[in-house]
């Protein structure tokens, strides 16, 4: 069952204003009217001028036709959210129900994949607008655009340096003017845990820049229960007031009945968002999810959401890392070491391409891996056994040597996984140490950072930001590619013409070992090919090729390609001298060689081409 939302309030000095003025002996009924009145003007005048937003707004449950729009303010009243497609043109509201100091308003009714822009406030006044209080629609579900992802891990940590300031201004340096349409959060989003340490190391620093323009998803990490057992078996945490996530499906994929573990669709692109640190009670003891595959309801929903996805990629968030060697180590603490064990075998098994975690204030990216349950040693040891044979390049795809992209295909098994730590959004611990995991192409412990993700249809870029302040670096980058570097046939009849469109997206150089004078550096390019041919298109590294085999059928009627003589097979469309049986269009001038017997079924003629005939050759029509 989803739990039940506490509710923060702040009272009002209305019953006490009333009770002074009792208490001032008034008897004259008209003074009652007039004080009653008085009393109800000022409490109109300081709701509406003393109304402050203390919090947010803050974007959440976004979907195709809808949002969610959260605020708080220092004074109980009505909330009201306006909103439109342009800045200055907010045409439609939604108003709450009720007076309250937690909003949360649900506004209904959207286009897919538009800009919103929006102001939230009262009834009787606007509180917070402008240009860059927006948020975006999911697109269709088959969109081909571009979609952007920003993942903060550990980002809730304020008090020490200056590392939390310095990535959330990279990533705006990096992000500019161009709109992210998720942030997704990996956890330890407070490190007390409680509403006031929410306020303070997340909304406070976060507030002014991200969170009013950013859709919001997020997992809690072990910092946002206060490493408490207690409260992991209760989720009494300000965590799950503070955040609206879905549970009965309503962003996509399976209903999981708790906000505690959940998963949502955005585009082509499934997201699986899991609790590591929260538990149920099994048979009469508290368990986390990695504790009993079996009976855990965590684990259960996991797999029939999994086993339910159809979309092109799948991302899991969850806090624990399965391999790190940062600030944590994946080989000597039992919650890291339990979930390689058993969850990373489910994961796997259903295709997951991308793993984010965080809690390990570093940044690690595997290569795509499989089946590695268990120590360092066991990679070290034999690489192959957990790593495929093409995805052995450092995936950077930038045209140094070695960095050609993971490639894999749609469809759901076991391809290799790519594991990511990316914890060093807010707490940070500078780590100069030599030692990183086997599985790891790339570790930094030095700089933090935060991940960010573009999807365009079949490719995934992800790229760490790295601290340099005051703007960023690209830190690491790796790029994957699904269903390219393929063969494909397609079948002609002489005379049409065929779109060729490469698989991948990226950089085109066409050509054809049938034709030397044909190129393009297009996606897609138009062949009307009079004989079989083989078009090659690729991507100019030597890491993505696509071949097209055109094969042209003869149809009828054969016609002249050119001017020439009868018996040259390339003069004809079906490059081959016509028969008996044919039907022929003759569109150029054509010779009839001396001697030579043209015999055609029928023969049709454009106006003003002409037939030459040598001494002694004839054509005869008819079969």
């Amino acid at each position: 069952m989803a739990k039940p939302k506490r509710r923060f309030s702040t009272s009002t000095l209305t019953s006490h204003q009333r009770a002074d003025a009792a208490r001032g002996g008034i008897s004259c009924p008209n003074a009652h009217i007039m004080i009653r009145r008085l009393l109800l003007l000022l409490f109109i005048a300081q709701t509406t001028l003393a109304q402050t937003v203390t919090r947010g707004p803050y974007l959440q449950m976004g979907t195709q036709t809808a949002a969610t729009i959260r605020w708080r303010t220092d004074m109980p009243t009505v909330g009201r959210v306006t909103y439109g497609l342009a800045a200055n043109s907010l045409t439609d509201s939604a108003t709450e129900s009720e007076s309250t100091t937690e909003h949360e308003v649900r506004i209904t009714g959207l286009t897919p994949d538009r800009q919103y822009f929006y102001s939230v406030g009262t009834t009787d006044a606007v509180l917070q607008q402008g240009p860059d209080h927006y948020f975006l629609t999911a697109p269709p579900a088959d969109t081909k655009r571009k979609i952007r992802v920003a993942s903060f891990g550990d980002c809730g940590f304020t008090w020490i340096g200056t590392n939390q300031a310095d990535v959330r201004n990279g990533f705006l340096s990096f992000k500019g003017n161009t709109p992210v349409d998720l942030w997704n959060l990996i956890g330890d989003n407070s490190y007390e845990g409680e509403d006031a340490h929410f306020q303070y190391n997340f909304f406070t620093p976060f507030g002014p820049t991200l969170l009013r323009n950013q859709m919001l998803f997020a997992v809690p990490g072990n910092h946002d229960y206060s490493n408490r057992p207690d409260l992991a078996a209760s989720q009494a945490i300000p965590y799950y007031d503070i955040f609206t996530f879905p549970t009965n499906g309503e962003v996509g994929g399976v209903p999981s009945g708790t906000e505690q573990w959940y998963s949502y669709d955005y585009g082509p692109i499934h997201f699986v968002m899991l609790d590591g640190f929260g538990t149920r009670t099994i048979d009469g003891v508290e368990r986390k999810l990695y504790d009993d595959t079996t009976s855990h309801p965590q684990v259960q929903w996991l797999k029939a959401d999994l086993a339910a996805n159809t979309k092109k990629w799948t991302i899991v968030y969850q806090h624990f890392p399965a391999y790190s060697q940062g600030s944590h180590n994946s080989e000597t603490e039992a919650d890291l070491v339990a979930i390689r064990q058993r969850i990373n075998p489910i994961l796997e098994r259903y295709g997951v391409d991308l793993v984010l975690n965080g809690h390990s204030h570093d940044y690690e990216r595997s290569w795509p891996i499989h089946d590695h349950y268990g120590p360092m040693s066991d990679f070290t040891s034999n690489p192959s056994a957990y790593r495929f044979p093409q995805h052995n390049s450092t995936g950077r795809y930038d045209g140094s040597a070695g960095s050609c992209p993971y490639v894999t295909t749609s469809e759901k098994r076991k391809q290799g996984t790519v594991y990511v730590v990316s914890g060093s959004a807010g707490a940070f611990n500078p780590n100069p140490t030599p030692n990183t995991h086997p599985i790891m192409v790339k570790t930094e412990k030095v700089i933090g950072g935060s991940f960010f993700l573009e999807i365009e249809d079949n490719r995934l870029d992800a790229k760490f930001i790295q601290n340099n302040p005051p703007g960023y670096v690209i830190g690491d980058q790796f790029t994957i590619m699904k269903d390219v570097t393929r063969t494909t046939t397609y079948p002609l009849t002489a005379g049409e013409s065929a779109t060729l469109t490469a698989s991948y997206i990226g950089d085109y150089s066409w050509s054809s070992s049938d034709n030397a004078s044909f190129s393009g550096t297009g996606r897609s390019v138009t062949v009307s090919p009079t004989t079989s041919q083989t078009y090659v298109v690729s991507d100019g590294h030597g890491c993505v090729q696509d071949v097209f085999v055109v094969s042209v059928a003869c149809g009828s009627p054969m016609y002249t390609v050119r001017t020439g003589n009868w018996t040259d097979p390339s003069v004809w469309s079906c490059n081959r001298i016509p028969t008996a049986s044919d039907e022929v269009h003759l569109r150029h001038r054509i010779g009839i060689p001396s001697g030579h017997t043209a015999h055609v079924k029928h023969v049709i003629v454009d106006p003003g081409v002409r037939i030459q005939y040598g001494y002694g050759g004839r054509l005869v029509l008819g079969e």
